[in-house]
């Protein structure tokens, strides 16, 4: 039985980083004036006054002169790199500069840059801010006071089982079929029969953001793709995955689903409307993993013949974790491909519920079992 499991940014930001580059670029100092050099010293750097004269190898009997030399006295070259006029914004070139033009450099302000980013910021800011009041009212809309009074403690705003009912009709949705997901899965919901404001808001803004623009803010667009995403089911197998994922989100209790609900779930979602039939050109898949979990985990009411009630109900005896919901889904499109359950062994990590079940569908005759000689010849 198998194991169960659990380089440079864009251009404007180097156009930014090349004006600061230009603007804080050191300018090369000229080179001093030279001095001739004294009877008694060698010529030396005069840029620096730091530097003393060096004494003569053949010193004239005299005595030194006691004024200061001239060679190590000079300021000019210091007041000259001093004096040199700074680099401004936008930078100008100093033959620009001295012939009073401009450089032909296009450099921005940083001031202006700044400026028009912040500018297109805030005008991006101001239309989310909009979008956001409007979708808060079409949400208000569908708020009754009995949800009002319902989330009063809580003070997160929700609709009911009603008020989601309302919306979902007003979208083009039935909480009958797979367009519930699409619906739950747009406004992030966590349960079925409850819609929070933060994810209606979070969950359309993020349609309109990221994956149609052309969506408004109004309820006639999100009905118009409402049923562009049922459409979408059927021919997108990443979309449709990510649907049944997110059935488990709002099908779940705690950490588990229920089996009831996980075989409703699955009848929805394993469904020829939708083009994800879980059958074969032998076998009805689904028909049989739903009654393989029925003789393995159900236990009828007590009255068999009588109608269920409080009193005369029927249990499950187990629940379904994450891992074996989305087990399910890969096991079912294993067998779409492998009919005959060629692709299972003993070795591979499947839950040990699948395990059980390729078992059960070869005592059932499901499918046929292969006998010694024919794994002899597959040896």
């Amino acid at each position: 039985m198998g194991k169960s499991r659990g380089s440079e940014g864009s251009n404007g930001h180097s156009g930014f980083r090349a004006l600061f580059a230009s603007c804080f670029h050191k300018r090369p100092e000229q080179p001093p004036a030279k001095s001739p050099p004294s009877e008694g010293a060698t010529e030396t750097d005069s840029g620096d006054s730091s530097l003393h004269s060096l004494p003569n190898p053949n010193p004239d009997p005299k005595p030194p002169p006691t004024t200061k030399h001239p060679a190590i006295m000079p300021k000019a070259p210091k007041k000259s790199r001093v004096a040199a006029p700074q680099p401004t914004m936008p930078y100008r070139s100093p033959d620009a500069a001295a012939k009073g033009g401009k450089s032909k450099g296009k450099h921005k302000s940083p001031l202006k840059y700044f400026s028009a980013h912040d500018g297109a910021s805030g005008a991006r800011q101001q239309e989310a801010d909009a979008r956001k009041k409007q979708l808060e009212a079409i949400f208000d809309d569908f708020e009754t006071e009995e949800d009002k009074n319902d989330n009063h403690d809580s003070g997160d705003p929700a609709l009911g089982a009603d008020s989601s009912m309302r919306y979902l009709e007003a979208v083009g949705a039935s909480p009958a079929d797979y367009s519930l997901l699409v619906v739950c899965e747009i406004v992030k919901a966590q349960t079925i029969g409850e819609i929070t404001k933060e994810g209606f808001v979070e969950g359309w803004n993020e349609v309109i953001e990221n994956l149609d623009p052309a969506v408004k803010p109004e309820l006639a667009a999100q009905k118009r793709h409402v049923q562009s995403r049922m459409k979408q089911v059927s021919r997108d197998s990443a979309y449709y995955k990510k649907l049944y994922q997110h059935a488990f989100v709002v099908g779940k209790t705690n950490k588990a689903m229920a089996m009831d609900m996980a075989c409703a779930m699955w009848g929805m979602l394993f469904d020829a409307e939708i083009g994800h039939e879980w059958k074969t050109a032998k076998v009805n898949w689904l028909e049989n993993w739903q009654k393989y979990l029925e003789e393995k985990f159900y236990v009828p009411p007590p009255n068999p013949d009588l109608p269920e009630d409080e009193n005369n109900k029927g249990k499950w005896t187990r629940t379904v974790s994450k891992d074996l919901w989305n087990q399910t889904l890969v096991f079912a499109n294993k067998t779409l491909e492998d009919e005959s359950l060629g692709f299972w062994s003993e070795e591979q990590a499947w839950p040990g519920i699948m395990d059980d079940f390729v078992v059960w569908c070869r005592e059932k005759g499901v499918v046929a079992t292969k006998s010694k000689d024919d794994m002899e010849v597959d040896e």
